[in-house]
């Protein structure tokens, strides 16, 4: 969805919705953007054959595509800072270790995104894959990263995105979500109890600087009836906080040597 700002520059809405439609119909042709997007099938045909010429979309047959140019795009956001280089190889590890879908998020205006996720053989089709976003409130690397955030941020979230309810065990009050939160901080554990999405669970820890405050979360997924018990909260509890621990630690190091 293109978020408005407060002085908006038409063309560049009109051309961000074209992309966006794009990426939703996985390809489409011009009246198949035009439908999705709302948008008159002259202005996305002159859009898109820009965007061709740039060498960002590719045209296929009829159908238009996604360009890999936004790869490197999006290599370079996603390099910026220290969390995904120092991420990778322990989400990597506790994938390996536990065989479980790892994932490394970090947040971007007021909802969480993922920098990365892994599985060798995944056992369930999941919903997202990195670069997508997710709500803060019923992920838990969502919870895990707002525990240990200004209350102003708390504010910024549910003024802007609201405590969405995703099925029935998504917390939507705001004193519910401070009552969990209070315990993130303690446990630096953060729990999906189907919060999100019905079926799937997950377990996740806090990134933190030197001063205790969010760089992102990292996490393990999957089925609810496999998650449970001693399984669940003690040895992927302990796969979360160990993996966390270390690229905290890798990155405040990182810090400290530039100086």
């Amino acid at each position: 969805m293109v978020h408005t700002a407060k002085n908006p520059i038409r063309s560049d809405l009109t051309l961000l919705a074209i992309l966006e439609g794009v990426e939703r119909l996985g390809g489409g042709t011009i009246r198949e953007v035009a439908d999705e997007t709302g948008i008159t099938k002259s202005t996305v045909h002159n859009h898109l054959s820009t965007l061709r010429q740039e060498g960002y979309v590719i045209k296929k047959g009829d159908s238009y595509q996604l360009g890999l140019r936004f790869l490197t795009l999006g290599e370079a956001a996603r390099n910026q800072g220290p969390l995904f280089a120092f991420g990778r190889p322990e989400a990597d590890r506790i994938c390996t270790e536990t065989g479980e879908l790892t994932n490394l998020s970090t947040i971007e205006n007021g909802r969480g995104v993922y920098l990365y996720r892994t599985k060798d053989e995944p056992e369930v089709r999941f919903s997202t894959d990195a670069g997508e976003y997710h709500d803060l409130h019923c992920s838990a690397t969502g919870k895990a990263m707002l525990a240990f955030l200004p209350d102003r941020v708390l504010d910024d979230v549910i003024e802007t995105h609201g405590l969405t309810e995703h099925t029935p065990n998504t917390i939507t009050s705001r004193d519910a979500l401070e009552d969990e939160l209070e315990t993130v901080r303690e446990e630096q554990l953060a729990l999906d109890l189907e919060e999100y999405e019905k079926g799937l669970r997950c377990i996740a820890s806090p990134i933190l600087d030197e001063n205790d405050e969010t760089l992102g979360a990292i996490s393990l997924s999957g089925p609810a009836m496999k998650f449970t018990g001693e399984y669940y909260h003690e040895e992927l509890a302990e796969a979360v906080k160990s993996a966390a621990n270390v690229i905290s630690l890798n990155i405040t190091r990182t810090d400290e040597s530039t100086y």
